[in-house]
Order: structure tokens, then C-alpha cells, then sequence
């Protein structure tokens, strides 16, 4: 009895390691750590919101209905259209990100025009209203987050953006001080 379980015990190893040889098979073992586990549900948070934008466009494009858009799905619909400006005044270092996901004036903003200042105060503004939205929404549709969560997901948020960021944009650190990436 022990040899002929032994001996199927063998097969099936070696069925199991033929199957994975011929379908080119593999695994990816990813052990995640708490912060990990914050940063998937804002990303994954996130990514709803772009699902109901889209899915919002799509609806408008096949009827004149009215449909409703959530606060958050307006929030990111503000901030691709404002996008380009932002990048452009981060391009010029006249604003920079803070390590709490917060746009920033830099110095340099001091010394342009007054037309200018008065767009790249009125993009900060926004810009930090509809990430609150953003930030809100990922709590309230994330049962394992509260309020007390709100200073980790931006500085989740923050460090995102630190790894989409192009070369040349500026980040003011916790040392009060601004860096370049």
C-alpha cells in the first residue's frame, strides 16, 4: 500500500511538472506588507473612479440622457482637463508636490506675471479640492479605511505621483526643503 501511494504520489508530481513545462505555466508569489495592502486599495479606490468616468462617457456618448456623475468621477474629469497646465507650471518650477500630495507655489512663481500667479494659485486650488474629493471617495468606498486614514493615503497619493513624475518636477520633502527628481 505505502509503495503503490509513493509510486502515485511520483506521478502525480511528475504530471503536475510536465503540465507546467508544456503550458509554460508560472507563478508570481508577491507578499505584501500592510503599507502595500493601503497602497492596493487606493490604487484599486482609484481606479473605480476612472471606470465610472469612462463608463459615464460611454453612456453620454450613446444618449442625450442625463446621467449622474459621482463627485469624484467630476474630481478626476477636473483633473485630466487641468493636467497639461499643472505639468507645464511643474515643467517651469513654479509649483511642486508637497510629501502630503498637495500642490505648492514655488519662490519662483513670486517673479512671473501677474496673469500668471493668478492661474497657477487658481490650479493649486482646484487641484487640492478634487484630490480631497479623490481621497474622500477612497475612504468611504473602502470598509477597511476611516478618517484616521486620510494621512497615509495622501502620502500613498504622494509618493505615486513621485513615481509617475518626469524628470525635472519639484517635491518639497519632509526637510522643508525642495528636491528635483
Amino acid at each position: 500500500m505505502i509503495r503503490s501511494t509513493n509510486k502515485l504520489f511520483h506521478i502525480l508530481i511528475f504530471d503536475f511538472g510536465t503540465i507546467l513545462l508544456n503550458t509554460s505555466c508560472t507563478f508570481n508569489f508577491e507578499l505584501t506588507s500592510q503599507r502595500t495592502a493601503l497602497e492596493n486599495q487606493v490604487l484599486g479606490s482609484y481606479k473605480e473612479i476612472e471606470d465610472e468616468l469612462i463608463l459615464v462617457s460611454a453612456i453620454r456618448g450613446l444618449s442625450n440622457a442625463r446621467t449622474s456623475e459621482s463627485p469624484a468621477a467630476r474630481a478626476r474629469k477636473s483633473q485630466d482637463f487641468n493636467r497639461d497646465d499643472i505639468d507645464e507650471l511643474k515643467s517651469k518650477h513654479l509649483i511642486g508636490e508637497t510629501q502630503y500630495g498637495e500642490l505648492i507655489q514655488t519662490n519662483k512663481l513670486r517673479d512671473q506675471p501677474l496673469p500668471i500667479r493668478k492661474l497657477a494659485i487658481e490650479l493649486i486650488q482646484e487641484e487640492n479640492s478634487v484630490r480631497f474629493i479623490i481621497w474622500n471617495q477612497i475612504i468611504i468606498s473602502n470598509k477597511n479605511l476611516t478618517s484616521k486614514d486620510l494621512p497615509e493615503i495622501r502620502k500613498n497619493y504622494a509618493r505615486l505621483i513621485w513615481e509617475q513624475a518626469p524628470s525635472g518636477h519639484l517635491f518639497f520633502n519632509e526637510k522643508n526643503q525642495w528636491i528635483e527628481k
